[in-house]
């Protein structure tokens, strides 16, 4: 859901992005709650492979930034401490992802010796945190020139583009304010009053 594509990809990552947000705004349930369908995202024609990006370097780059994460498991919130395994899951032993935790990370998907595909998650709300990110934008995009796409946030663009980036850590920022208001007044609103509330409201 958040990826890194090398730039020569961008007509056809805007494409799909398009498409995705029509399909949300189309599949949305009348509920106002969930979609009716999933919009499947399309990886483009170019990766990483064509533009000859070894793992040993941007490995060694990215490791300078964040340490590497060797055991990853990534899955669906109903697949969580669960046995059973995720069948659209992520499950490694010896990955070549950099991070903090959960919430600030990078990803490489190897094949052979080089890199085929990117993909990161930020939610965090540490500064250090975001810096760090940043820098690891900035060290991808020195080795090929590079854009994200983010489907959770309806962004894309050029990792070359400062303001570009300012734009979306600030939108991540009021995106997370939000959200964490939102869940703050759900919380509020569904907890059971103490006795002396219920009796003079």
């Amino acid at each position: 859901m958040r990826s890194l594509y090398p730039i020569a990809a961008e007509p056809e990552v805007e494409r799909d992005l398009a498409e995705s947000i029509a399909a949300s705004e189309k599949k949305l349930h009348p509920s106002g709650f969930g979609w009716t369908a999933i919009h499947m995202i399309a990886e483009p024609s170019v990766d990483y492979r064509e533009l000859n990006l070894l793992l040993a370097d941007a490995a060694e780059k990215l490791s300078a930034i964040m340490p590497r994460v060797k055991r990853f498991a990534a899955t669906i919130g109903a697949h969580i401490g669960t046995l059973e395994k995720d069948p659209y899951g992520s499950y490694e032993n010896d990955a070549w992802c950099f991070g903090f935790d959960a919430k600030c990370f990078i990803k490489l998907e190897p094949e052979g010796d080089f890199v085929k595909g990117i993909w990161y998650d930020f939610t965090s709300s540490d500064p250090q945190a975001e810096q760090a990110m940043r820098h690891a934008f900035d060290v991808v995009n020195g080795l090929v020139p590079s854009l994200l796409v983010d489907y959770h946030q309806d962004a894309q663009g050029p990792l070359g583009d400062p303001e570009f980036l300012d734009h979306y850590f600030a939108e991540h920022r009021e995106r997370r304010i939000a959200v964490a208001k939102a869940v703050e007044e759900y919380r509020q609103s569904s907890e059971p009053k103490p006795w002396w509330k219920r009796l003079f409201s």
